[in-house]
């Protein structure tokens, strides 16, 4: 605790215990579990993924979400030692332990690690009334697991914008997927080596002259932008890190023959990315279904951190490969003097390309900034410059990540970017003083291609099997759910026709869709409505019930002839 703070265990008016701290009560003092009953009976008809708890207490309200949920993961986060006591010593804790469903956490550190493997399929949170007068650790952790919900809107915005473009390129990057290599063995390579992180941020211009000598003092890394210009500048990235799928992102390869240059990627990127690298390709694990659902039958590639953008997946590898140091130039998560990118990025030439007498290349630029609610930030020169909310989730990232134990040192090479906390200055003559290690690099490299399975022509056979595989159990998971959107279509008739509602006929097949093994890879698609669902769409009136199931189990049926047929399409 910050302060001393006095904490009994007093008597409610019922009779039961509740809680007092510095003669505020943490639970009602007149009926604490009827006070949780209540606060939490909406939430338990919703049964979120997982629910955050910012504040044990005696445990009335987690006991109360485990007691009226089936599979809720509860996270609490409780830094107060003498308040755990006082919960052990009650009996809660023991009763939340033995659900199989606690996690509990005293530290941000901890808590910012769990919540990636608890609640990325989303969360709900729950402040106990009065805590964060206990503790400043409370206002933290809320910071975090406010950021954490916020990179999952863009995530679920994202999913809804890309869903299918996924789905579409893992099918047809098949072959990609079986001639790569994981990023796991990646692992340690160079370790103790200093990794020049390039990023195409307007600030890129800064050093990008300098190029060829830093490339002889530092393991360059360029993200899918700054690519070109790092060719351009007559460096030869040692590896290159692009992950998105878009068409207008592969462009950024245009007429870029980066000989040599190891290419870190995800299967669902553009197929055209993967053209110049040919067979200098690392593959980092899918974070969906159906890719997943791949890699059971090769071996998991290994993870790279995703904070939403390409240049958090770059520090990542750069932490992964060993790096002594990362230093950063053109990181700068916002537009110094209104641009965006370096001027020789493909971002640069495609707004000089859109940019007509009626609407100028600065247009297209003004456009893009206003886009997403931008707002002034501290810039790591002591000014201003715009950014906005999308790079404040990268900020957010880039500082929570710097903040735990073991992370990288790192810096920035360049000026006038977003001030990111944890990132400190090096100058131009810190950094050219650096030792020359670039034939310590190129012994790293040959090792690591001299350690690389030879390329086995069995793992292109059993990806199109399995790609049939599950081809058929997608078609059958689609009659199923055709099946249950019928059955829905017979309860609204009846309905509508002033018959009685019986939905019983849908218990089996639900069972059936439940049990599915291709189950979460139909469902990848309809993420909206099960969030709808899940948010208690569904659960106000029969009518309402109706139509939810309905969009279920109809998208459910659209989503998964999809994932067909796209899988009929690969093995053409």
């Amino acid at each position: 605790m910050d302060a001393a703070v006095d904490l009994r265990i007093v008597a409610a008016a019922n009779g039961s215990p509740t809680l007092v701290a510095a003669g505020r009560y943490l639970h009602s003092r007149h009926d604490p579990e009827r006070d949780a009953s209540r606060t939490m009976a909406a939430v338990a008809r919703r049964e979120p993924g997982a629910m955050v708890f910012l504040g044990l207490g005696l445990g009335y309200h987690a006991d109360f979400l485990i007691a009226h949920t089936e599979s809720t993961r509860v996270i609490v986060f409780e830094p107060v030692t003498e308040l755990v006591a006082i919960a052990a010593e009650h009996g809660s804790l023991e009763r939340l332990r033995r659900s199989g469903r606690l996690v509990l956490v005293c530290d941000v550190e901890s808590l910012a690690g769990i919540l990636p493997q608890t609640a990325a399929d989303g969360f709900e949170t729950f402040v106990l009334p009065g805590i964060d007068r206990l503790s400043d650790e409370y206002a933290v952790a809320r910071r975090v697991v406010d950021s954490f919900a916020r990179r999952l809107d863009i995530n679920h915005a994202t999913l809804q914008r890309f869903g299918r473009l996924w789905v579409r390129n893992l099918c047809r990057n098949l072959d990609v997927i079986a001639r790569a290599y994981g990023v796991s063995t990646l692992s340690g390579r160079f370790s103790g080596v200093p990794v020049l992180l390039l990023a195409a941020g307007p600030t890129l211009d800064q050093i990008l002259p300098l190029l060829p000598e830093l490339a002889r003092r530092y393991l360059v890394v360029a993200v899918d932008t700054a690519i070109a210009p790092t060719l351009r500048a007559g460096v030869r990235p040692d590896f290159a890190v692009v992950v998105d799928p878009q068409y207008w992102n592969a462009r950024h390869l245009d007429r870029v023959v980066p000989e040599g240059t190891m290419l870190v990627s995800e299967a669902s990127a553009h197929p055209r990315v993967f053209e110049p690298f040919g067979a200098q390709t690392f593959l980092c694990s899918s974070v969906f279904p159906l890719g997943r659902a791949f890699e059971e039958h090769l071996g998991r590639f290994g993870s790279l951190g995703a904070g939403g953008s390409v240049a958090t997946t770059a520090w990542d590898l750069a932490r992964l490969l060993g790096a002594s140091e990362i230093t950063v130039a053109g990181l700068d998560l916002g537009f110094p003097a209104g641009r965006t990118h370096c001027r020789s990025s493909y971002f640069e030439h495609l707004a000089l390309l859109w940019g007509t007498r009626v609407g100028t290349a600065e247009s297209v630029v003004f456009r893009y900034i206003w886009s997403a609610e931008p707002h002034p930030v501290a810039a790591n020169d002591g000014t201003e410059i715009l950014s906005d909310r999308r790079m404040e989730i990268y900020r957010r990232w880039f500082g929570e990540q710097l903040s735990l134990p073991g992370a990288p040192l790192t810096r920035t090479l360049t000026v006038g970017g977003a001030a990111i906390d944890g990132i400190t200055r090096l100058s131009r003559d810190e950094a050219l003083a650096s030792p020359d290690r670039r034939d310590r690099i190129e012994r790293c490299r040959g090792d690591l291609l001299r350690a690389l399975p030879a390329p086995d022509n069995r793992r292109r056979c059993v990806l199109r099997a399995r790609a049939d595989e599950l081809r058929r159990l997608l078609e059958d998971l689609r009659s199923v759910a055709e099946e249950a959107a019928l059955a829905v279509r017979r309860i609204r008739d009846h309905r509508l026709n002033g018959q009685s509602v019986d939905f019983t006929p849908l218990v089996p097949l639900d069972r059936r869709l439940t049990n599915h093994p291709a189950g979460a890879i139909g469902s990848f698609l309809i993420q909206e409505a099960i969030a709808q669902i899940r948010s208690g769409y569904g659960s106000a009136h029969v009518d309402e019930q109706i139509d939810a199931s309905l969009t279920m189990y109809e998208g459910l049926a659209e989503a998964t002839a999809y994932h067909a047929e796209e899988l009929r399409r690969a093995s053409e």
